[in-house]
C-alpha cells in the first residue's frame, strides 16, 4: 500500500505554475526521502549558524525558501537543510514502522514558501568542507544525477568597505567580492572567530551573517546562532554513495529549471468522467538564474 501511494503521488502532485528562483521544480516523493538511520557519525560541532535563504519575512520560517544550518566541526564543517532534515527524519520513522498508516499528512514535507513537493538545488544539497576541499552530495529529481562531487574551498578575494550593519545582535562589517561570475556583499561579526559562513562563502576574519549577490537573487541570512556540542553526520544511502561529474549536475540542473516538465518527461492527467486520462500540454522555457554563472 506503501509503494501504491508513492507512485500515485508521483504521478498526479506536479504542478508547475512558472520559474521562481529556488523551489519551482517538481520533486517525486519516492526520490525525496533519505533514511536518516543511515547516516555516520564522522566529527563533532561546537557551533551552529542558521540561515533563511530568500526570506520575505525574516522573522516567519514559512517565508522562507529554505532554512540551511551551518555545523562548524573540529575537522569538518557540515551545510544542509534543516528543513529537507526534519522531513527525511519524519519520513525515516514512518517508511521503517511496520504499523505506520498508508498515508502521511503534508506537514511531514519539507516547509518553505514554495511548497513541500518542489526542489532546488541549494535546499537537496549537503555540503561537506575539510582539510580545504568542499564535497558536494546531490540529490536530483533524476536519480540518475545524484551523488558526490570534490572541488577546492574557493579562496575568494574579499574587499573590506566602511558600512556596518546589526544582524542577531552582532555588530557585522562589510566585505564585498565576484566569485563564478557573480559580485557579492557579505556581512561578517568580528566577535565571532570563526572563518566561514553559509554555503561555500568564507575567508573572513569572523563568522559571515549575512551574503547576497548585488542584483538580490540570493540571499543567505542568519537568524540563529548556537554554542551546542552535537555529532555531526554523514549523509548515506545507495543513490548517493558515488562520484559524479560536477558539470554534467550542473548542466542537468540548469537544463531542468528551464523546463522541468520537458526534461523530466512528466505526464499531465485531467479530469474525464469518473477517471483521469493523459494529456499533452506545452510548457515553455522559464528564466533560469544560477548562483554560479561559470
Amino acid at each position: 500500500m506503501k509503494n501504491t501511494f508513492l507512485f500515485l503521488f508521483f504521478l498526479y502532485s506536479f504542478n508547475l505554475y512558472g520559474q521562481e528562483l529556488q523551489g519551482k521544480v517538481p520533486y517525486a516523493s519516492s526520490n525525496s526521502w533519505s533514511n536518516v538511520r543511515e547516516y555516520v557519525t564522522i566529527d563533532t560541532t561546537d557551533y551552529l549558524a542558521m540561515y533563511a535563504l530568500n526570506a520575505l519575512d525574516i522573522h516567519d520560517e514559512d517565508s522562507y525558501i529554505d532554512l540551511q544550518c551551518l555545523e562548524i566541526g573540529r575537522k569538518t564543517n557540515k551545510y544542509s537543510s534543516r528543513f529537507v532534515y526534519v522531513s527525511d527524519s519524519l519520513r525515516t520513522d514512518y517508511m521503517l514502522d511496520p504499523n505506520a498508516p498508508d498515508t502521511w499528512p503534508n506537514s511531514w514535507m519539507p516547509h518553505g514558501r514554495n511548497g513541500y513537493e518542489n526542489w532546488g538545488e541549494l535546499k537537496y544539497h549537503v555540503l561537506y568542507v575539510s582539510e580545504g576541499n568542499v564535497r558536494t552530495y546531490t540529490r536530483e529529481p533524476k536519480r540518475a544525477y545524484n551523488g558526490y562531487y570534490d572541488e577546492k574551498y574557493p579562496a575568494m578575494k574579499w574587499l573590506m568597505q566602511p558600512e556596518t550593519q546589526i544582524i542577531c545582535d552582532h555588530t557585522c562589517q562589510k566585505a564585498t567580492c565576484s566569485y563564478h561570475g557573480r559580485k557579492f556583499e557579505a556581512w561578517f561579526a568580528l566577535d565571532i572567530p570563526f572563518s566561514y559562513g553559509p554555503w561555500k562563502f568564507g575567508g573572513l576574519p569572523g563568522l559571515i551573517l549575512k551574503v547576497c549577490d548585488v542584483d538580490h537573487l540570493y540571499t543567505f541570512e542568519c537568524v540563529k546562532l548556537q554554542s551546542v556540542h552535537k555529532p555531526i553526520q554523514l549523509v548515506n544511502g545507495k543513490y548517493i554513495d558515488k562520484p559524479i561529474d560536477r558539470n554534467k549536475v550542473l548542466e542537468f540542473e540548469r537544463k531542468v529549471n528551464i523546463n522541468a516538465n520537458r526534461v523530466l518527461q512528466i505526464q499531465h492527467f485531467v479530469s474525464s468522467g469518473n477517471s483521469l486520462k493523459p494529456v499533452d500540454k506545452v510548457f515553455p522555457d522559464v528564466t533560469y538564474e544560477p548562483l554560479e554563472l561559470e
